[in-house]
């Protein structure tokens, strides 16, 4: 969430830095033959835009991290989704899926679990689940 918000930071800054492509032109001499000038030449080119470019690189490097972080947290999801597969024991199965895949508190995995359960039950057969591993 944090990363998300500096690079929406960023990319604001660079559109409120962005160059309305201002053309930047001088006149130059050819050359002398002598004392004289051989000729004079118009020269056109854009400003100097390095800071912006600058900050363009570095936010395409925050933007590229941040891709990797997410592709890290999408395979450690779908690790916990085969682990929790592999459990024998169904309820213990939809308890895990409740309060990790779903994020739910111990007590809303209880209520989803039905009559008979507790927060604090649930919690203890998660943990020795986990105890065993």
């Amino acid at each position: 969430m944090d990363e998300e918000k500096r690079i929406q930071e960023m990319d604001t800054e660079i559109q409120a830095m962005a160059p309305i492509c201002k053309e930047v032109t001088d006149v130059v001499t050819k050359g002398r033959r002598g004392k004289k000038p051989l000729g004079i030449c118009t020269i056109h080119g854009n400003e100097d835009n390095t800071q912006i470019n600058r900050k363009r690189a570095r936010l395409r490097e925050r933007k590229a991290k941040q891709e990797l972080r997410l592709a890290r947290i999408e395979n450690m999801i779908l690790d916990v989704e085969e682990y929790i597969n592999e459990i024998p024991d169904s309820e213990t199965r939809r308890m895990m899926r409740f309060f990790f895949i779903e994020e739910k508190t111990w007590n809303e995995v209880a209520e989803a679990m039905g009559e008979g359960f507790t927060g604090e039950a649930c919690r203890k057969k998660i943990n020795r689940e986990l105890d065993k591993k």
